[in-house]
């Protein structure tokens, strides 16, 4: 096989998982009272589109694809897969709204093999089936070794009372949501991995909340943000089937699993290891994300509509820039990502705000039954 045939092997293998998950999520219809949800997704596209190709090899001067996908091989990693699908779907989405536009791009083969390949091999390194996908494996997005999957099955409770059980789910619960605003209505805070099957037939899932405690968004630099920075909820599930898809997010039958844990754990994750949540802190963390939560409402409430576009730009410049936090860059790295990003803004926000340019690529995914991502030999002419 050519490199050019395996390049877009991966282009159409990548856009077929796309094409489930936003159907089966509805994603290409995603509407919000206070973020333009598509115009966020195309102007941030655009800058992956149009900095990615020169802001990896950056990265990929300090480390390799492969080092960075074994260092995804831990609890609570950032960057994790979610990361690392999120950038080579904003980047063939960049490059799909520009050709649908019609818009010369002036795009180079290595520049998508780059992006394509980086992409493979850091999943593989990741995942301990090497492979690329959850649809590959019949839904499965295994990360952890076995030796770190035993240790955690063993210091899982499966004698926690019923209330603290509902204390543990209200917690988690609330710090979702504040994720889920904190992050502008994206599911980049959190991310499940699995399922990892036992003896007997049992399971265990993880989910995970990470960057609790991100600074880089101009609207975060909270007065009380939440204690920690990442926490994972380790599950045993019995007599449940689970299933992720290509953002780890879980579906599972019976939908309500709740009471089909037989044994569970929250832990506290940071550079010294995990250790268990103390039990204590359960409902002043809970109070602590529902007062983050409001105070950031508060700050995004008094947004104008331009902004709620031009976001988009600090939300994908944070994805990227968790590459180069878990190599150590310092905040200088950041600072490129935006000040590179910038200038897609300016280009790109005017014909977004007012209408000359739509998210014709939604509507593209959501209709087309062939490929939806062109091969990288395809043509650049009018839509």
């Amino acid at each position: 096989m050519t490199r050019e045939a395996h390049v877009n092997g991966l282009i159409r293998l990548f856009g077929e998982s796309v094409r489930g998950f936003f159907r089966d999520q509805q994603r290409s219809s995603m509407t919000s009272p206070m973020f333009n949800l598509p115009g966020r997704m195309v102007l941030g596209s655009h800058c992956y589109h149009e900095h990615l190709p020169g802001l990896l090899p950056e990265i990929l001067r300090r480390t390799t694809p492969q080092a960075i996908g074994r260092r995804m091989r831990r609890l609570c990693a950032r960057p994790s897969l979610l990361h690392l699908n999120s950038l080579v779907l904003g980047y063939l989405i960049g490059r799909e709204q520009s050709r649908l536009a019609g818009t010369p791009c002036g795009e180079e083969f290595e520049q998508v093999a780059a992006v394509m390949e980086f992409w493979e091999a850091v999943a593989r390194s990741c995942r301990t089936d090497c492979l690329c996908l959850p649809e590959e494996s019949g839904g499965t997005i295994p990360v952890l070794p076995d030796a770190a999957l035993g240790d955690l099955a063993q210091r899982l409770r499966s004698d926690l009372p019923e209330d603290l059980r509902r204390r543990i789910r209200r917690m988690l619960a609330t710090l979702e949501l504040y994720t889920f605003i904190l992050h502008g209505e994206a599911r980049v805070g959190v991310f499940h991995h699995g399922p990892y099957a036992l003896p007997g037939g049992d399971c265990i899932v993880v989910k995970e909340l990470v960057g609790m405690r991100e600074t880089y968004y101009p609207w975060a630099g909270l007065e009380r943000p939440p204690t920690y920075d990442r926490l994972a909820c380790v599950m045993r599930l019995r007599g449940v089937q689970a299933r992720l898809v290509l953002f780890g997010t879980l579906t599972t039958t019976p939908p309500d699993y709740a009471s089909l844990i037989s044994a569970e754990e929250v832990f506290v994750v940071d550079d010294d290891g995990a250790r268990p949540l103390p039990h204590a802190e359960i409902d002043g963390l809970t109070e602590i994300a529902a007062g983050a939560q409001m105070e950031l409402y508060r700050r995004v409430i008094d947004w104008n509509d331009k902004y709620r576009i031009e976001y988009g730009a600090e939300l994908y410049g944070c994805l990227l820039k968790s590459f180069a936090d878990d190599l150590g860059f310092g905040e200088e790295f950041g600072g490129t990502i935006r000040e590179r990003f910038a200038g897609t803004v300016r280009a790109r926000l005017d014909d977004l705000y007012e209408g000359r340019e739509r998210p014709w690529v939604l509507e593209h995914i959501a209709t087309t039954d062939g490929p939806i991502f062109a091969p990288v030999a395809g043509g650049w002419g009018q839509a």
